[in-house]
């Protein structure tokens, strides 16, 4: 992989750069496609090689389908992780969508390498376009929504939402604006199909990438567990939608609890938070 600056430097869009912690950078690209073609196909031939090191497995064929799917034409907006040592070490990438009238940030493929994994650099950068996405929303607060099978992630946005703002839930029905807002975004993942608006279940949410997931990981709360095990096959999802709504809350608990998520996931079993919008 070449140095993060020689990557960059012929890009026709710069990258707003921010500071993270420890001589590490983030670098933004909002929105990325503004690209050229010919830039996008560079960043994809780095996100293959710095996943395939950040997972331990070979993501040329994911990267393949989603550039394909044109992943980056999609995005909000999309982040590089590098290091002083002019390293590409990680990446992230969210969509701001409309659903049922509420904005809604889609949390889509995010890694690092594990030897910064549980150092806080992603958590530092989370922290950073929540707060910003949370005061751009203003009063009325945003959803943050995910495609997950693992519990750990889903205990994360427990965490930070508390109970009342987080569906599925353990306790309660879905209440009928927060399903209208599962159908809209199952049918932008194109997965319409395959979604039950009642549970937020996407039956067969992972058939194309049985191969990367196996059985599903666990969290500290056994109630989280059995509801997963009760619930989900391997190959199935929750489209999980929190409310986020105190930009306070966010700075104390989301950039902590989202981000040791993102870690633990891909600690226990490899890239368990990435999607494919369609």
């Amino acid at each position: 992989m070449p140095a993060f600056s020689t990557l960059v430097r012929p890009f026709n869009v710069k990258a707003t750069v921010l500071q993270l912690k420890r001589g590490y950078h983030g670098a933004c690209w909002a929105p990325p496609a503004r690209l050229e073609p010919a830039h996008k196909q560079a960043i994809y031939d780095a996100l293959r090689e710095v996943s395939t090191l950040a997972f331990g497995a070979d993501m040329t064929l994911y990267w393949r389908d989603r550039a394909a799917g044109g992943y980056l034409d999609k995005l909000t907006r999309f982040y590089f992780i590098h290091s002083e040592d002019d390293r590409v070490v990680g990446w992230t990438g969210y969509h701001r969508l409309k659903l049922a009238g509420r904005t809604c940030l889609y949390l889509d493929s995010t890694g690092v390498l594990p030897e910064l994994q549980n150092t806080g650099i992603m958590t530092r950068l989370f922290g950073h376009f929540l707060l910003g996405e949370l005061l751009r929303a203003g009063p009325q607060g945003l959803y943050v929504s995910m495609r997950t099978e693992n519990p750990v992630v889903y205990q994360a946005f427990y965490k930070v939402a508390g109970e009342r703002n987080i569906f599925p839930s353990l306790s309660v029905p879905v209440p009928d604006k927060v399903q209208e807002m599962g159908r809209q975004l199952a049918a932008w993942l194109g997965q319409s199909d395959k979604f039950d608006a009642p549970s937020l279940r996407v039956k067969g949410a992972y058939d194309n990438l049985d191969a990367l997931y196996g059985e599903l990981p666990t969290c500290d709360d056994d109630g989280i567990n059995r509801y997963f095990r009760q619930h989900l096959r391997p190959v199935d999802a929750f489209l999980v939608l929190a409310r986020l709504s105190n930009p306070g809350t966010l700075l104390s608990l989301a950039a902590r609890r989202l981000g040791t998520a993102l870690r633990k996931s891909r600690t226990r079993r490899g890239p368990a938070l990435e999607d494919t919008a369609a």
